[in-house]
């Protein structure tokens, strides 16, 4: 610095000059003084007196008084009776008295500090030993839960041999110190959370942030901490729960509940719930609206303007298949694969499955708990649920949930105000724009999977199985205008999940049809592809040639009986038990016993012909009259 004009500063580096504003050079300017050997009270007094509890700081303030009043005040006493009269008031000697004012007229009343209160009461460690602990600590991360004893033990050992000339703490030192190390790793406490906590990731964590309804999906699955039963074989069974949140507003868009695992359909199931319009809550409240995310009409980019910009999941066979991807690339989604072992990339979500295990499993018959130690004793045999019905009422909690303050929700201008998700996303609607409902049913179509397939007399075949109905009399043994790999043949619509119907889009009229299998008669309930594929796979298997349906219901009968071994038999036949009783609440039919059904029919006499018929009715009696034209 070689000039001061005003609020200009004239620098020089070398042989040359420059000219800057002086405010800018106060950021980056620095003290002259060496305070490198000043105590920690000079560094920031305020940490000082924030650090005393009450009764010590009236004592400084008392102090300071005395000083004020005896040392401080102008008086015709010399400088010793001016002290003398304080150390008196403060019950101190001389000397202390005179040190004390020294540093009160240098510093302040932090000057009246005593450096000694503020220092750590607990006994001081070895750094070195403390590396060692540290070190054996982090050993257990994915093992089984060690006591204190034995980590107490290793670290020793570990540091007599690194360090035979220093002396290790004492027992209850060391025990004091290891839990202090351990505070936020839970090497003695769930192993679950031990793994989770570690794979956190450290330092300074971002945040997703969503500007609107829709931006961000997170799909999640896990497994309820409740039991549910069979309606069929009355056996118990887990479920798992699949979800999708919207992350602006923490509304729940789309839900399935299923026996056993997820398979990709139910993801799809779930997107085409995100996209759709649901209800949430009670019967009772079917009027209200319910939050439906959609594209802001200003940002609409698509025909039916109603898919999610992103939605975030995990690395999951069933979110990453090939039929979960092509449905977000047909409608324009945008896949956000989680870290690997990272909860803290969906906390949302991770926190709503915590708030419905508090909220809601807990207070319902057979709950299990988070793990094996929490379980009581014999909860299978109180009362139950079945799939459907705790579905019904997860449903229906959520209603209450999207009404309930949320504490994460919360609106920077007003941030004393806790919003419930219902409230969050009215004012991010009414923000980002006017939602637009679908317009096409072409929609829901996206998310079925396309067999091409031709078109016969007897209608088409997928998978051994014959589809037929009237909206294919038209193109009957036509060929398709279709072109690409599949030219000649039509696409067809197959639910994975449910292949007694397939649907056929009429290419003039552009109207969906829908074609049942030839056995569809047969079967009250939902029949996924995989039921299909295996029940024939035993049909093979011993050598029989029987319908899908007989061979369904002998797996089930099997199942109830316990001759079931194989652990996919096991878990396909607990899946379609749990699908009967949803069809049956649904269309209100009861579930037949076709092995009761075919006996009853045999017991009945064969009849000839329509002349034994009209002879067997007529002998009951005048039931018959007869009319003159």
């Amino acid at each position: 610095m070689v000039e001061l004009d005003g609020a200009l500063v004239t620098l020089r580096s070398s042989a040359h000059l420059k000219k800057v504003h002086g405010s800018s050079l106060v950021g980056s300017a620095t003290s002259l003084d060496d305070n490198s050997d000043a105590d920690d009270l000079s560094e920031l007094e305020a940490v000082a007196l924030s650090a005393l509890n009450p009764g010590k700081r009236s004592e400084v303030e008392r102090q300071a008084q005395v000083f004020d009043e005896l040392v401080m005040a102008p008086s015709s006493m010399s400088a010793n009776e001016r002290y003398q009269a304080a150390a008196d008031e403060l019950g101190i000697s001389l000397r202390t008295a005179y040190r004390r004012g020294q540093r009160y007229a240098e510093k302040g009343i932090a000057g009246l500090v005593d450096s000694r209160q503020l220092r750590p009461s607990r006994p001081t460690v070895d750094p070195l030993w403390d590396a060692i602990c540290v070190e054996v600590l982090e050993e257990y991360r994915n093992q089984s839960n060690p006591t204190m004893k034995i980590v107490l033990k290793k670290t020793n050992a570990l540091f007599a041999t690194r360090f035979p000339s220093k002396v290790s703490p004492s027992r209850s030192v060391g025990y004091r110190r290891i839990r202090e190390l351990d505070k936020g790793r839970y090497t003695f406490g769930a192993a679950k959370q031990r793994r989770s906590v570690a794979e956190r990731p450290q330092g300074h964590m971002g945040r997703l942030r969503a500007d609107r309804p829709g931006q961000y999906v997170v799909l999640d699955t896990t497994r309820l901490d409740v039991f549910a039963m069979e309606p069929l074989t009355g056996r118990w069974l887990n479920t798992e729960l699949t979800v999708a949140m919207d992350l602006y507003s923490r509304c729940i868009l789309g839900m399935v509940l299923r026996a056993v695992s997820t398979t990709s359909q139910d993801v799809a199931t779930v997107l085409y719930q995100v996209v759709t319009p649901q209800h949430w809550g009670p019967p009772q409240d079917a009027e209200l609206p319910s939050p439906y995310v959609g594209i802001p009409d200003n940002l609409m980019a698509m025909s039916t303007a109603t898919v999610p910009d992103t939605i975030v999941v995990d690395h999951g066979k069933v979110y990453l298949s090939a039929h979960t991807k092509s449905v977000c690339h047909r409608l324009g989604i945008n896949i956000q694969p989680a870290t690997p072992h990272k909860p803290t990339d969906k906390p949302t979500l991770e926190r709503f499955f915590r708030t419905l295990r508090q909220q809601l499993l807990e207070h319902l018959p057979a709950y299990k708990g988070p793990d094996v130690y929490s379980r009581g004793q014999r909860v299978e045999d109180g009362a139950f649920y079945y799939v459907s019905e705790l579905e019904t009422i997860i449903r229906e909690w959520i209603g209450i949930y999207h009404h309930t303050p949320h504490r994460g929700l919360c609106d920077p201008r007003m941030d004393s105000v806790e919003l419930s998700p219902a409230e969050m996303f009215s004012r991010g609607a009414s923000a980002a724009g006017v939602l637009r409902l679908p317009a096409s049913e072409d929609l829901r179509m996206e998310f079925l999977d396309v067999a091409w397939r031709t078109i016969q007399h007897y209608g088409v075949e997928i998978d051994g199985r014959r589809y037929d109905g009237p909206g294919l009399n038209y193109y009957r043994g036509a060929i398709s205008p279709f072109g690409g790999a599949h030219a000649g043949r039509w696409p067809i619509m197959v639910d994975r999940d449910d292949v007694r119907t397939v649907f056929f889009q009429d290419p003039d009229s552009k109207i969906w049809h829908t074609l049942e299998w030839e056995h569809t008669e047969g079967l009250t309930a939902p029949f996924s592809a995989e039921a299909a594929d295996y029940t024939r796979q035993l049909a093979l298997k011993s050598d029989r040639h029987v319908a899908p349906d007989e061979a369904l219901n002998d797996l089930l009968e099997r199942h109830g009986k316990g001759k079931v071994t194989a652990q996919r038999e096991k878990n396909l036949a607990r899946r379609l038990a749990a699908q009967s009783t949803d069809a049956g609440a649904e269309k209100g039919t009861e579930v037949i016993d076709l092995f009761t059904h075919l006996a009853r029919r045999q017991k009945q006499p064969p009849v000839g012909d329509d002349l034994d018929v009209f002879e067997k009715y007529s002998n009951e009696g005048d039931k018959f009259e007869v009319f003159d034209e």
